[in-house]
């Protein structure tokens, strides 16, 4: 890339760093159906859309790009009859990036690779035993770190077994880490991790966030460069989450949340979401509460990192004037 830092090393300024927003529910308004097989090889079909979706972030301004390499682990693709193209799919994912961003943008940038949580139909119950779930994220780890991977965004992560889990498959990478939680606020208004682990494992999994957070954390230990996000949540939770966030947790905080929400349709619902200024506005608040890494996750679009670019920059340019 055209960058003569590391990201680590970016990560240690105190500007914050730009993520970019969303690609999958990009790619379903493009017209690819989430969980269909034209969804999972859409690197290998598609390439010239998801390549648009990442140059669309670069011109926006985002430094961190998430490669479409979210729902590409063996057993996502497996099932679907894909695990032959398993490492092509990891392979094109960071190369489609990193060549759209590249010529997007002269700005430093740098590749993230996404190892998530989904399993087929976006059902946890499919997810395979934790010993088979670790050795798979280790080898995607070290795939996509070969590929050319910056960094690891570990996303969509709803229990602490699977969290842990997960976080010990790719400390060995030897790469920053982001460990993205999926975090909501119950009827009594505690800070949860999301109630969607329940799927997979009943209810009594379900965690308040600051009692999931040392055993996360305990399994960072390892990390080179780790980083606490909340994403895939409402805007609406994030800052009550950072607050917990770092309670606990006196490193790097990310944050990442959705714009609108499914609808019962199963598509992604943008209709009563807020504008992108209110979004810049809210993420500019995440920034003055510690999170250190910023963008947006379902829903989000180039529009929604261009107006939080501008509102931090705003917001700098005002304390330089004060």
């Amino acid at each position: 890339m055209n960058s003569h830092r590391s990201f680590a090393d970016r990560l240690r300024s105190t500007y914050p760093v730009i993520l970019d927003g969303a690609i999958n529910t990009e790619l379903a308004r493009k017209g690819l159906r989430f969980s269909s097989r034209q969804w999972l090889t859409a690197n290998l079909d598609a390439p010239r859309v998801v390549a648009d979706i990442h140059r669309s972030y670069a011109k926006a301004g985002a430094e961190v790009h998430i490669a479409n390499s979210f729902s590409a682990a063996r057993h996502a693709l497996e099932p679907e009859g894909l695990g032959d193209f398993y490492e092509l799919i990891n392979r094109e994912a960071v190369r489609l990036c990193r060549e759209a961003v590249e010529t997007a943008a002269s700005h430093e940038q740098w590749i993230a690779g996404s190892i998530s949580s989904y399993a087929s139909g976006f059902d946890p119950r499919h997810l395979p035993p934790l010993e088979t779930l670790s050795r798979n994220c280790s080898e995607q780890a070290a795939l996509l770190v070969d590929a050319g991977c910056d960094l690891l965004a570990l996303e969509m992560l709803f229990d602490v077994e699977t969290a842990v889990a997960m976080i010990e498959a790719v400390a060995a990478a030897g790469v920053p880490v982001c460990v993205g939680l999926v975090c909501t606020v119950n009827a009594a208004g505690d800070m949860m991790l999301d109630v969607q682990s329940d799927a997979k494992s009943g209810a009594a999994a379900v965690r308040p966030l600051h009692s999931a957070l040392p055993e996360i954390i305990a399994a960072l230990a390892k990390v080179a460069t780790p980083i606490v996000a909340v994403m895939h949540c409402a805007t609406a939770h994030t800052a009550g989450a950072i607050e917990v966030i770092a309670a606990h947790w006196d490193g790097l905080i990310g944050a990442y949340p959705n714009v609108g929400m499914r609808d019962s349709s199963g598509t992604w619902c943008t209709s009563e979401a807020q504008s992108h200024v209110a979004f810049g506005s809210e993420a500019l608040q995440w920034s003055r509460s510690g999170a250190t890494l910023i963008g947006g996750c379902c829903g989000s679009e180039p529009a929604h990192i261009q107006a939080l670019v501008s509102a931090l920059q705003a917001d700098t340019s005002s304390g330089l004037r004060s």
